[in-house]
């Protein structure tokens, strides 16, 4: 009996110890887990105070910036109130007075201006009453050139030049065309064909002394040589002749007696010819002092 009673309480405290040992794990856990609790709420008030403290301060920050730029305002209504004060007081006379320089000035112009414009007129009337028998002159000259290249007679169009003709220089110019018309020249055309037949038959002579077949000579009478228009000869001959038609029909009529005068005998075959030619070159020249009369 006494061997189960202390098998029992044995137990008993053996169960005993473990409970409070079980329970003072608990209580210490407890406090374990509330002392975390409490320290991390800490941290966090901690962490919000900060922000708490940093945005206070940026709006500290702002505060004296907005101070600042009031001040600013306000010194520059203070200048500009001064500003205002001394334009009323000193600015505006000096903008009057320059005003009225300015006008006078203007008025000066205006009058000198005025003066030009009259000045102008007088010379325009003028100049127009130049222009005006310089252009009567100028198209009595080109029906003149005109008239004498067709070869007809201007003997009426240049007693009208020399009424217009106030320059003495120039009558003895007027008097070498009254002769030159006198002697009727056959005009630009008839001067180019004439000399297309003078050149065919001085050509045709020229291959018949230079040729001893009887054949050939006797086909030369029925037909006719001359040189093409821009065509490359070796015979210098045929080249020459081809420059001559080239200026002729140009109407460059001096150039043309240049290189006709260096083929052989041309004064012989082109004797009238060149008569008809220096006739209308002596004309081009006198007829070019009144050009501009």
């Amino acid at each position: 009996m006494n061997n189960g009673f202390l098998n029992n309480f044995y137990l008993l405290t053996k169960l005993t110890t473990t409970l409070i040992l079980f329970f003072a794990v608990l209580f210490l856990g407890y406090l374990l887990v509330k002392s975390y609790k409490v320290n991390n709420e800490e941290s966090h008030i901690i962490t919000i105070d900060n922000k708490i403290n940093a945005l206070s301060q940026s709006i500290e920050n702002y505060s004296q910036k907005l101070i600042s730029i009031n001040q600013k305002v306000s010194n520059n209504e203070k200048s500009l109130s001064l500003l205002n004060e001394t334009f009323d007081n000193n600015f505006v006379d000096v903008i009057l007075d320059e005003f009225l320089k300015k006008n006078q000035n203007l008025q000066d112009q205006i009058t000198n201006l005025g003066n030009s414009i009259n000045s102008s007129e007088d010379r325009i009337i003028k100049h127009n009453e130049n222009k005006g028998a310089n252009n009567t002159v100028s198209n009595l000259v080109n029906l003149i050139i005109l008239k004498y290249e067709n070869g007809s007679n201007i003997n009426a169009e240049l007693l009208l030049l020399q009424n217009q003709t106030y320059d003495d220089s120039k009558k003895a110019y007027l008097e070498k065309l009254f002769i030159l018309s006198d002697q009727k020249f056959i005009g630009i055309i008839n001067l180019q064909n004439q000399f297309e037949i003078l050149m065919r038959e001085y050509l045709n002579d020229y291959y018949k002394k230079k040729n001893n077949n009887l054949f050939i000579n006797y086909l030369i009478n029925f037909f006719y040589i001359e040189p093409n228009y821009n065509s490359n000869f070796k015979n210098e001959i045929l080249k020459r002749f081809s420059m001559i038609k080239n200026k002729l029909y140009e109407k460059d009529i001096k150039i043309s007696l240049e290189y006709l005068s260096l083929i052989d005998d041309s004064d012989i075959y082109f004797n009238s010819w060149i008569e008809e030619a220096k006739n209308y070159i002596d004309f081009n020249e006198n007829i070019s002092f009144f050009y501009n009369s």
